[in-house]
């Protein structure tokens, strides 16, 4: 299962090649998202970010992707239209003009305005983010100052 440190680094190879670009197309491949697809299309990628095992895809339009891997999601990054050989479900794919991002075999995915997102049931249990470069010294200690943190493992302090 991929943990918080490989969505970081699969969340730094797709931000050179989707932030500030224009989607041409976009496919979900779950029925439940295809509504988006036409709202999505069209939109530039304002930012690519790994929040815990999450990762956050934001939109000119004011829209997030969320996208939880799971125990079997895989994100590739194709140049061009050449299609990897994949026995994997291709559950969303971005298209810019120069770039595919294809995420298979992922089922927890949702399209959310930016101010659902502290109300999501995973990204809302989360605390500061100790990959984040924005998270500081401050935001930690008011966290583990809360009483709900007090007298819990150092382990179990970092994976909340």
């Amino acid at each position: 299962m991929p943990e918080g440190p490989e969505i970081r680094r699969i969340a730094d190879r797709l931000a050179p090649v989707l932030v500030g670009e224009t989607i041409n197309r976009v496919f979900f491949g779950l029925p439940r998202l295809k509504r988006w697809e036409k709202i999505l299309t069209g939109s530039a990628v304002t930012g690519v970010e790994a929040r815990g095992k999450a990762m956050l895809t934001r939109f000119d339009c004011g829209r997030v992707i969320y996208s939880h891997n799971q125990l079997y999601g895989r994100w590739d990054v194709m140049a061009g239209d050449t299609w990897p050989q994949s026995t994997r479900q291709l559950r969303l794919a971005l298209h810019t003009a120069s770039h595919m991002a294809l995420l298979y075999s992922a089922s927890d995915i949702d399209v959310l305005a930016d101010s659902e997102l502290s109300a999501h049931p995973y990204l809302g249990r989360l605390g500061p983010d100790l990959l984040d470069q924005a998270t500081d010294v401050t935001q930690v200690h008011a966290r583990l100052s809360e009483p709900r943190y007090r007298r819990r493992a150092l382990v179990r302090l970092l994976q909340d």
